[in-house]
């Protein structure tokens, strides 16, 4: 059955044959926990959310329509699975330290005082974007951290492309307002 074509399989599992929901598990497990591990933060919470998906999924069978789109259907269950999620539980949405750390490695951070200064920087930009509204935070996550294009990112949450455009934008400048001086500081003390 591993040869079969996924619609092939998704027929075979509307029939309640085991191996075939078997082999669409194996065969796209792991791009589906990567992409909740993106936009939950979490491995345990990607790891129930990723059962859930294709749970979902095998409930769902017989109403599947085969256009050979099965990695797209499966993507927006995964989405919608982790939107609800995050609703949910907002206290679970946060970037993870060690994907700061990856865009901020350089080798002229090497010396103590720049290492404490990487630190303080990474806190401020979690704390940053964990501040954002949901639905910013989320473009953010899915964008930066899932590294999803704009238009995936409006499929996956059913929204137009300028909108997501837009999330990100004001995201982004919310963002840099945190680490930007205020005018008066920037002016210096008046004479």
């Amino acid at each position: 059955m591993p040869d079969s074509s996924d619609d092939a399989l998704m027929q075979s599992v509307a029939r309640n044959e085991a191996d075939a929901f078997r082999t669409l598990m194996e065969r796209h497990q792991p791009w589906v926990f990567s992409l909740l591990i993106a936009i939950v933060r979490n491995q345990q919470h990607a790891e129930d959310l990723t059962q859930e998906v294709f749970l979902r999924a095998r409930q769902h069978a017989g109403k599947y329509t085969s256009q050979g789109e099965f990695a797209s259907w499966l993507k927006r269950i995964a989405i919608n699975s982790a939107t609800d999620f995050l609703r949910k539980n907002r206290k679970f949405i946060a970037v993870g330290l060690e994907d700061i750390e990856k865009a901020l490695a350089d080798e002229r951070w090497s010396s103590p005082v720049a290492a404490l200064l990487t630190s303080t920087l990474r806190e401020e930009v979690r704390t940053a974007i964990q501040s954002l509204p949901d639905d910013q935070r989320l473009v953010i996550v899915m964008r930066y951290f899932g590294d999803m294009s704009l238009q995936d990112i409006a499929w996956a949450l059913k929204c137009p492309l300028g909108t997501v455009k837009s999330r990100l934008f004001y995201a982004l400048r919310r963002i840099r307002q945190n680490f930007t001086p205020d005018q008066e500081q920037e002016r210096g003390p008046t004479p």
